[in-house]
């Protein structure tokens, strides 16, 4: 049986991406490692996400954690 987890993450004004898709106001929130986070990771089938963070800027971009979940998801991710 599948499980559904709702997260969110916004900035105090209520959007949770900045002009134009851009996430990178959420790299310097990602702190250290996550060992429960890190697990669940792992456990996730798919991402439905808003369309500004799908097709937004990838704060990680042109690096190894590129990608939803720092580059660790490896489902369908849609809007």
């Amino acid at each position: 049986m599948s499980k559904v987890l709702y997260s969110a993450t916004m900035s105090l004004d209520g959007f949770i991406a900045g002009p134009g898709g851009d996430m990178s106001w959420l790299t310097e929130h990602l702190g250290g490692p996550t060992p429960i986070a890190d697990d669940l990771v792992g456990k996730i089938g798919a991402l439905l996400v808003g369309a500004r963070s799908l097709h937004g800027d990838d704060p990680n971009r042109g690096t190894d954690r590129e990608g939803a979940l720092n580059g660790a998801s490896r489902g369908p991710t849609s809007c």
